[in-house]
């Protein structure tokens, strides 16, 4: 299989472990195709992250709210991986000097839930805490024959 990559040598290092199949990134636009594996997640937020820094040393954007883009990123990966089905699509777009926008998208038919969790449950918190911290949130349907997309804003603060 051919991949099409764009590396810098900090992203090689780090990422050699669970390689993207696809990176591209175009001006304000960062989107990245993964295998639908839990070390995924975690390459999922280091490049989230790594693409967020220069903005933050411009002073551009603040640490809490990469913070909290990495969190909501987390939990919308896993659940892709958990609960999606194929390959595991990440965008991130800077809209403007308000908001970003992080679009995580898979295979599968499955919709995510906001319920009611019982106090002494271990998972299903995390599309709660996404409606907690972003600015705003929802799905998408048909992204492919099948699938769907779950996007998030997070206002730049």
């Amino acid at each position: 299989m051919m991949t099409r990559l764009t590396w810098t040598p900090q992203t090689r290092r780090a990422a050699s472990s669970s390689r993207p199949t696809h990176l591209e990134v175009e001006g304000p636009l960062f989107r990245v195709v993964l295998p639908p594996t839990p070390k995924s997640v975690g390459v999922a937020r280091w490049l989230i992250g790594e693409w967020c820094t220069p903005w933050v040393r411009a002073k551009e954007l603040q640490e809490d709210t990469v913070e909290s883009v990495l969190l909501l990123a987390s939990e919308v990966v896993t659940n892709a991986v958990v609960h999606g089905d194929g390959m595991v699509h990440v965008s991130l777009e800077r809209l403007g000097s308000t908001t970003l926008r992080i679009e995580v998208a898979d295979d599968g038919g499955g919709m995510p839930l906001i319920g009611a969790q019982r106090e002494d449950a271990e998972s299903g918190r995390g599309m709660a805490m996404v409606e907690l911290l972003s600015s705003r949130w929802g799905t998408d349907l048909a992204v492919g024959p099948l699938g769907k997309m779950v996007w998030f804003e997070v206002a730049i603060v």
